[in-house]
């Protein structure tokens, strides 16, 4: 039975893999890990978490969205032996240019101050704000998924989106080029800048493939969870 481990973005849970879960393949054993468990002390130490687990039980894909994404790849950067295949949903490859990094760390900063002083509630709504989730605001997911953010620890949060902040991330664009055999990513054609992000991953990678899902936003996995089962699946080389 094939083995899929699943890491979800920030502010979310194990629980946004149900829609992807429920449309895969049941010949598909899967495990869904929460950023609570890994820590999140940086995206390092998570990927180094998550290795510690999968060293006791390798997978056949590693599924990531946006910070997850992240997480997966630094994992598999570091530890290629402890997964056959990639897929990175709405994800960066990182930030190679100074200044970019300081200025997304300043910023990350900051939200993590927001997310401290106003609370779940009042930064949940700013940040499903943000133009790249406009699809995802209009999906019948999105109030369910809002109330399990407003739920979260903001502590945990602030500190989250502090240390695992792109500024402060390994770039790993560069080795994605000895994984384009391994490695599927996949962006909502709405989402701007992750489609502009996948477009600088193949001018450094031109054999990467990329995906991108036609009238989706960025946060996939709820959004299309039909398509990202597909991506999965294609990923294993398993029909439904």
């Amino acid at each position: 039975m094939p083995r899929a481990v699943f890491v979800h973005g920030f502010l979310g849970s194990p629980e946004d893999w149900s829609d992807v879960r429920a449309q895969l393949n049941p010949a598909i054993h899967c495990e869904c890990v929460s950023l609570r468990d890994l820590g999140c002390a940086s995206i390092a130490a998570a990927a180094d978490a998550l290795a510690m687990e999968l060293q006791k039980n390798r997978c056949d894909v590693l599924v990531g969205y946006s910070m997850g994404g992240r997480i997966a790849l630094e994992l598999t950067c570091t530890h290629p032996e402890l997964t056959h295949r990639l897929v990175l949903l709405s994800t960066s490859l990182g930030l190679h240019d100074e200044q970019e990094r300081r200025a997304r760390a300043a910023k990350d900063d900051a939200r993590a101050e927001q997310l401290r002083t106003q609370g779940m509630a009042a930064f949940t709504r700013d940040w499903y704000a943000l133009p790249m989730f406009a699809p995802f605001r209009a999906h019948d997911s999105f109030a369910r998924a809002c109330e399990r953010r407003v739920a979260g620890n903001p502590e945990f949060w602030a500190a989250c989106i502090t240390n695992c902040s792109p500024g402060r991330s390994a770039y790993r664009a560069r080795d994605v080029g000895s994984l384009t055999a391994r490695v599927v990513l996949a962006v909502g054609d709405l989402d701007e800048y992750y489609v502009d992000l996948a477009l600088r991953a193949t001018q450094l990678c031109p054999t990467l493939q990329v995906e991108r899902i036609a009238g989706s936003g960025h946060a996939l996995p709820l959004e299309v969870p039909l398509a990202c089962a597909g991506i999965i699946e294609r990923a294993l080389k398993i029909d439904s």
